[in-house]
């Protein structure tokens, strides 16, 4: 997304936790602090795609986002459901809700694999699977986001319709629904895919 951005003249900059090569505008957080690697107060979007089901401690990760945005800035967050009927890592079937091992086993008796578990035998991925689920992910509920947001924003926002309305893919062949019914967009949100934006407060007075 930052080679994106910059290819179409936008001074962009990208962080993550793991980078095998750091550069000006692409960085690497520091696991220790959790910190963004950037001052105060230096842009007007902050943008991730599949971070947040990631995300241990969400609370500090807004902070972190609402300290490095601009006074009215925005920000916006796209990823998947907790209630997503196969989860977006591990193709497990309601892995983001259920993550017992019985449950794990099933699905591995079944046949179930990620592109990375081709051909190893159901204990191991069962091992693998529960590893990940507990350490790797954190999905959280509508009420939780907006509870670990609050102490940093006041405005959130849950704008699945328009991620609908202007996706690519196969959701756009539901905006129509969207329109007629929009309760359509709280189940995309609930059994699909989050999409939330934010903004900055402008003042602390505010």
């Amino acid at each position: 997304m930052v080679t994106a951005y910059r290819a179409s003249g936008h001074q962009a900059f990208g962080c993550d936790l793991r980078i095998t090569e750091e550069s000006e505008w692409l960085r690497r957080i520091d696991e220790d602090t959790s910190s963004l690697p950037f001052a105060n107060d230096t842009f007007d979007f902050v943008f991730s795609d599949q971070v947040l089901e990631h995300v241990r401690d969400h609370e500090r990760a807004f902070a972190e986002i609402a300290r490095v945005l601009k006074p009215g800035a925005i920000s916006l967050h796209i990823f998947p459901a907790k209630l997503k009927p196969t989860e977006s890592h591990l193709h497990v079937p309601f892995g983001g809700l259920i993550q017992n091992r019985w449950w794990l086993t099933l699905w591995a008796l079944c046949g179930i694999r990620n592109s990375f578990q081709q051909g190893k035998g159901v204990r191991e991925v069962v091992e693998l699977n529960a590893k990940y689920l507990h350490t790797h992910t954190n999905y959280l509920s509508r009420a939780q986001i907006r509870k670990a947001a609050a102490a940093s924003f006041d405005n959130l926002v849950f704008a699945e319709q328009h991620l609908i309305k202007n996706s690519y893919g196969h959701a756009r062949h539901i905006y129509p629904l969207v329109r007629l019914l929009p309760l359509t967009a709280d189940l995309y949100s609930a059994f699909y895919s989050r999409v939330i934006f934010l903004e900055k407060r402008r003042s602390q007075e505010n």
